[in-house]
């Protein structure tokens, strides 16, 4: 997991304003952070429906089957290592976030922390489809594709036409 910047960075005092400003930039970086990670596998989840749209095209020759596959299957790969890198921003801004708010003495004042887990903010009765990780259950789907796309790949070099 991500981690903040060590405790001693911030060890000299800052004014009021200095601290909501910089509050401000880690909290507009960290939101730009998670649109990026949520863009990426949007935009391989239509790129991935046009790459296997050629992968099982049955009429499509053995090798375009086979390069198309290949490029789904980087491309599945490439995704799901940006999602981990803007997961991992964002996690490290968050903690950032977290920090400047106990600073601020925001949990005391709100009568809750801002960046509490969600339990702590939504209460534990929450539906178990609400509580699975969004970013977990897209990653698994994204390398799904990628082993979806290695399978087809496989089938268009050497196999026996499983999906002609």
């Amino acid at each position: 997991m991500a981690s903040s910047p060590p405790a001693d960075r911030l060890a000299a005092p800052a004014s009021t304003e200095a601290v909501l400003a910089a509050y401000a930039l880690v909290g507009a970086r960290r939101a730009t952070f998670d649109t990026m990670m949520w863009q990426a596998p949007a935009l391989a989840t239509a790129a991935q429906a046009f790459l296997l749209a050629i992968a099982l095209d049955p009429d499509g020759t053995r090798p375009a089957r086979a390069v198309a596959a290949l490029l789904g299957a980087g491309l599945a790969g490439l995704c799901a290592q940006l999602m981990a890198k803007h997961r991992w921003l964002e996690t490290s801004d968050s903690r950032l976030a977290e920090r400047i708010e106990q600073e601020l003495g925001l949990d005391r004042r709100l009568g809750i922390a801002p960046h509490a887990s969600a339990v702590v903010r939504l209460g534990a009765g929450q539906p178990w489809w609400v509580r699975l990780s969004s970013y977990r259950l897209w990653l698994l789907g994204v390398l799904s594709f990628g082993v979806a796309d290695l399978v087809v790949a496989v089938d268009a070099v050497a196999g026996p036409g499983l999906f002609r």
